[in-house]
């Protein structure tokens, strides 16, 4: 393995289409939903708390762990080149893998969605398999019994949605910020190659023609594990933007998109002192115009009158 790059970010942001496309590079590997981390975190957690282990001086034994974590990884990927480990738990782990691997080179694609188009997409997907319950749904009936109840859910601090900003924001206030970089789904839709070219240029590789009116699943997950609540295809072929069917009244899209206002700003305007919890009052959340698309594939802005990001 020559270099390790990490994929996390939002739910259903599109990190099943880049995977798929990064792997249209013979140069590239990106995985489907890893559990290398998992398995980093299990061995830390034995070496941290098995008697055998304690009974020794183990800062005698943190180069031979050091050792073993990063050959772990390394020989796990032996036949790979350059790989994308996907992951939403990255953002809160580069203190870490700098650890494993004795330098702070490593960095982070974070996608992003606009936060009310996700719980549109996991609810619309939730309707569709009603004949199923969310995994989740056993430990919990209640907390998905009504429309409510499930957005809640999905937004509480622990949820799907809230858990990826939360660790991003450690991460950034850890002081990470600059080995982050931020792809939304819409540019990667809509201005792919611009894109992908931004993330060759971030982790420092050279540029790559990607046929982006033929892309192809090779990266699969079983989406029966999830109750086929999370799909992970994607339509071959030309990749394109496509807005679905609104289900959500109009109330719960105005509270997701105040849930995620500071998100929202810091990922479309860079407005980084709002997302680390600078208080705004309510007149200027209200007065916030800031569902645009991020346009950090080309210098000069352009406003898109076609964009439907702008969710109203």
């Amino acid at each position: 393995m020559k270099k390790l790059a990490l994929i996390s970010g939002l739910p259903r942001s599109g990190s099943t289409l880049l995977c798929n496309l990064i792997n249209s590079n013979s140069e590239f590997h990106a995985t489907p939903t890893s559990g290398i981390i998992d398995s980093v975190r299990n061995i830390r957690s034995t070496f941290s708390h098995n008697i055998n282990y304690k009974t020794q001086d183990r800062l005698e034994l943190m180069g031979n762990m050091q050792n073993a974590l990063k050959g772990f990884i390394e020989g796990y990927f032996y036949d790979k080149n350059i790989v994308f480990d996907k992951c939403r738990g990255w953002s809160n782990h580069l203190q870490l893998i700098d650890a494993i691997f004795g330098h702070s080179d490593t960095k982070i694609i974070w996608t992003y969605r606009n936060p009310v188009e996700i719980v549109n997409s996991i609810e619309r997907q939730y309707q569709k398999t009603i004949l199923l319950e969310n995994s989740d749904e056993s430990a919990d009936a209640g907390a998905f019994i009504t429309l409510d109840r499930r957005i809640g859910t999905y937004m509480n601090d622990n949820g799907l949605i809230s858990y990826p900003v939360e660790i991003l924001r450690d991460a950034i206030e850890m002081g990470y910020g600059n080995r982050i970089h931020f792809v939304s789904y819409y540019d990667l839709c809509t201005h792919t190659q611009q894109v992908m070219d931004g993330i060759h240029d971030f982790i420092g590789e050279d540029r790559f023609v990607y046929d982006t009116d033929n892309v192809k699943q090779t990266s699969f997950e079983f989406d029966g594990f999830y109750n086929y609540k999370f799909r992970h295809n994607i339509k071959e072929g030309e990749i394109k933007y496509s807005q679905t069917e609104m289900v959500l009244p109009q109330k719960y899209i105005d509270i997701i998109n105040q849930r995620y206002f500071a998100l929202n700003k810091f990922i479309l305007e860079g407005d980084i002192e709002t997302f680390l919890n600078i208080i705004l009052n309510k007149e200027e959340i209200d007065n916030s115009t800031s569902e645009t698309p991020v346009e950090n594939y080309s210098e000069e802005k352009k406003e898109d009158n076609n964009n439907p990001f702008l969710i109203k």
